[in-house]
Formats: C-alpha cells, structure tokens, sequence
C-alpha cells in the first residue's frame, strides 16, 4: 500500500488539476456546405420571412403581431431593393411533431428566408432537427433552454440569456440572502424539468442545497401547497410557464405562505406587474433591465399598445428584435440561405432589449438581470 502510494499519489500532491482538452462551448461547429456562391433570385414578388408560433397561445400572438410591425417597418423604408417583406405564419399548436412539419412547410413550401419562432425549447428543439437537413436559418426569440445551444445546430440561433445563466443568478441570489430553506417548485412539462437540471447543476457548484424538489401539474397546480406545509421555507423557486406559476402564486399567498418567490424569465409578464398588490415579495430573473426607461422601448411599447391593444412582453420586444437582426442581415448578404447564416454568426446588433451577439453555439451573449416588483412595476435589484 505504501508503495503504491509512493509511485501514484505522491507525485500529483503540489500539481495543478487537469485541464480539459477542449472547451466545447467555445468550439461550436461552422456550417461547410455549398451554396454561397448562388445569387439572389429574380422576379420575387415579396421577401419571405417564416414566423412558426402556437396561434392559441398569447406569447405566439406577441411574437406574431412584433415580427409584423418590423416588416412593415421595413416596407415603409422600401422593402428588399424595392421587393416588400412578407411574413408567413405556420402554427405549431398541438403535439411536437406538428411543429417539425410546419417547419418543412416553410422550409420547402413557403420558402421562407429564414424562420422566426420557437416559443420554449421542445419547439426549438423539434426546428433543429429540421434545419440541420433543410438548410434554413431559425431564430428563436423566447427558447431560453441551455441545451438549444448544446445540440451544436449551425442554422439555429437563441436570443434571450440561457436557463442556465438565469439559474445561477436565483441560487447566487438565495445564497447571498442567507436561505438556508429554500423550496423549489416546477411545472410538470419539459420547460420546468429542464429548469430543475439547471437548478441543481448551479446548486452543486455552489455548493447550496435545497430543502425539497416538489412538481405541480400544468391544470391544477395548487394541489402541491399541503406538500408545502410544516416545511417552514424561507425562500420558494418556482419555475414554469407563466399562467399556472401564476395561479400557483395566488394560491401560496392565499394559504398564508408569504416567503419571498424567486422565479426565472417567463413570469416576467404585464399580469405579473398587474398583480403586485397580492404577489408579494417576487425576485425575476429578467431577460434584459425592465426598470429602465429607455425612449425607444418606450416608444415601441405605445406603438404596439395602440395598434394591438395589450402591451408587449418580453418575448414581443425579442421578436421585433428579431425580425430587425434578419432584415438587418439580409440586406448585408443578400437573399442567400447560407449568406444570411453567416452574418447572423458574425452580427452584433443593439436592439430594444439591449446587445445581440452570438457566441460560437449561436445563444446570445447577453446577461439576464435581477428584478423585483415595487408599485405596479419592475425595478432593478442592486447587487
């Protein structure tokens, strides 16, 4: 045993650990394929831009009604060299398979430029592997979904900041605050068990535990409060799509539980603000700095307002943001699939919710931001 110790033990004390052999995160793949060289179409009745969102869902309708107001936009300035934009919408309510033939439909049928859409990352995912045959850029303007960038897609690019930057800073948050009874709460979907993996992979770097894991169904989430009880947590994470995480709330504020709710990006909502007199203490983690007043978003808060009669969300601001960063880069490029994959790889674009820039897996660069509710609207949390 001793000498053992002598021959692998003793020479490694002092030593540095090993480093990996590559970082994958910053060695995403490039796309090699033919085609740059084809020039732009001739005789073009409209530029055609795809636009794949659940047509019974409010957030699709923001990202549809947003990515319309950028080309019109556009259409004012004189379209494409004269030629106007259009947008195609293909719906993708229903199964996850319906989304893979919508993407084909724009894809092959439509002939779409590039596709704006992917309203969570199972939709973002289904587009991906579409894409990597049909050659089609895809841009997402909701997915926050880590594993989006992962799949290593060279035609698929995330805008808002990643889930797992957004975990990180709720559990950085936590720790900092001294809970030391932190409940999380997750939807019963794939959007809230991916949260969860997130959640724990920051945890374990930090070193921070929860006190319980619980899940909540999508149609009754309330049934998880009495699981709740006797626990006495100090802090609860609640992580899912906005209306249930919502409801699930109002319930935990009408059973008495008042510990402070830390929540990721997608209960950053107008309701949300709306309801600042019964939510309580609720810390977001935002997708850009709500509590600014920026002119521009300001200006294109009122404009939406007065033509579709709601406020935009987040996910509409992204979407705008969107559709400028394509016509953006087909104007650059010209009216090439492949051309216009490039230079969204190389763009960098200041829009309504801040800097867009890609990294080598294609998620965009951005930091999400720490908010909390205080008199019907959102302020920034000094770190």
């Amino acid at each position: 045993m001793l000498i053992w110790l002598l021959i692998t033990v003793l020479p490694l004390i002092g030593q540095e650990s090993p480093k990996p052999y590559a970082d994958f995160s910053k060695a995403g793949s490039g796309f090699y394929g033919a085609g740059r060289e084809v020039p732009d179409p001739v005789d073009l009745k409209s530029v055609r831009i795809g636009v794949l969102a659940p047509e019974k869902n409010p957030e699709g309708l923001q990202m549809r009604n947003a990515v319309q107001m950028a080309l019109d936009e556009a259409n004012q300035r004189g379209g494409y060299r004269q030629i106007p934009y259009e947008m195609v919408f293909r719906a993708d309510d229903g199964l996850w398979g319906v989304a893979a033939q919508r993407v084909v439909d724009l894809a092959y049928e439509d002939k779409v430029w590039t596709i704006i859409g992917g309203l969570d990352g199972q939709r973002t995912h289904v587009a991906e592997l579409v894409v990597s045959k049909a050659w089609v850029p895809v841009i997402s303007p909701a997915a926050t979904d880590t594993s989006v960038d992962y799949a290593n897609v060279p035609w698929v690019f995330r805008c808002p900041p990643a889930d797992s930057r957004q975990a990180d800073l709720l559990v950085g948050y936590a720790q900092n605050q001294g809970y030391k009874h932190v409940v999380v709460l997750t939807e019963i979907e794939r959007e809230g068990h991916t949260g969860f993996l997130r959640l724990q992979e920051k945890a374990g770097q930090r070193r921070f535990s929860f006190e319980a894991h619980y899940e909540y169904p999508t149609n009754n989430p309330e049934e998880v409060i009495p699981r709740l009880k006797g626990i006495g947590a100090d802090a609860v994470i609640l992580w899912g799509n906005a209306k249930p995480a919502l409801s699930l709330l109002r319930a935990l504020r009408s059973a008495g539980i008042s510990a402070p709710v830390l929540a990721p990006s997608s209960l950053v909502q107008p309701e949300t603000a709306g309801g600042s007199e019964w939510i309580g203490n609720l810390v977001v983690s935002a997708p850009y700095d709500l509590s600014r007043e920026n002119p521009a978003i300001l200006a294109f808060a009122e404009k939406y307002r007065s033509r579709w009669g709601v406020f935009p969300s987040p996910v509409a601001l992204y979407s705008y943001d969107a559709a400028c960063l394509v016509i953006r880069a087909i104007e650059t490029t010209g009216l090439n699939r492949m051309r216009i994959r490039d230079e969204l790889t190389r763009i960098s674009f200041d829009g309504l919710t801040g800097k867009i820039q890609f990294n080598s897996l294609r998620g965009n660069t951005a930091e999400p931001v720490l908010i909390f509710l205080k008199d019907g609207g959102w302020q920034r949390l000094k770190n």
